[in-house]
């Protein structure tokens, strides 16, 4: 009469098998598959950059202090045409990380594109237009900050109004906030004129 294996006896003999079908199993999902599907996340700030203020300078000549200009949102600020400001912007910093500030215009000129410092060289166009620049703070660890800003050039002082009927053209009464105060005219004479 043949033995008969008792029901331990085949759990037994089973049982290393499963053992290691399923070690094989674990094995290949934490070491092949998890990395795979799994999905980084980097620790995220909650912090955000914060334009505080952007204002205008006409750059100073030695021997003079600068007359700074803030730009209120919304607002144009005017600068005759061709002529340079500096314009710098203020961002919240109690850390005092470093900060990349990019500067862009539609029409003008930026003496540097990418700065680290608060301030760039602004050269309005010789067209009279309404430029938009754009300044990008970037705050190390932090999310960007822009601030757009509208610059009204208008004609240079000594200059002939523009034609009306010239597309962009600005043809309004604004004024150069940071232009020297004009000499009065001189009196008008009685001189009188030939064939009267």
């Amino acid at each position: 009469m043949a033995n008969q294996s008792t029901f331990f006896e085949r759990l037994g003999q089973i049982v290393p098998s499963i053992a290691v079908v399923l070690i094989g199993a674990y094995g290949t999902w934490d070491l092949v598959i998890k990395p795979l599907v799994q999905v980084d996340q980097a620790p995220t700030q909650a912090c955000a950059t914060l334009v505080t203020g952007v204002m205008v300078e006409k750059p100073a000549k030695p021997g003079t202090s600068a007359k700074k200009t803030s730009a209120p949102e919304g607002l144009p600020l005017v600068v005759p045409a061709g002529e340079k400001r500096v314009i710098s912007i203020a961002v919240d910093n109690p850390d005092d990380k470093p900060i990349i500030y990019t500067w862009k215009a539609t029409y003008g000129q930026f003496s540097s594109r990418v700065t680290t410092d608060n301030q760039a060289t602004y050269t309005a166009p010789n067209a009279l237009v309404n430029d938009k620049i754009t300044v990008e703070a970037r705050l190390q660890g932090c999310s960007v900050a822009q601030r757009t800003v509208t610059i009204a050039v208008v004609p240079a002082a000594g200059s002939p109004l523009p034609d009306p009927t010239l597309p962009n053209s600005i043809n309004s009464p604004i004024s150069d906030p940071l232009a020297p105060l004009p000499a009065s005219p001189p009196p008008l004479s009685d001189t009188k004129i030939p064939g009267q």
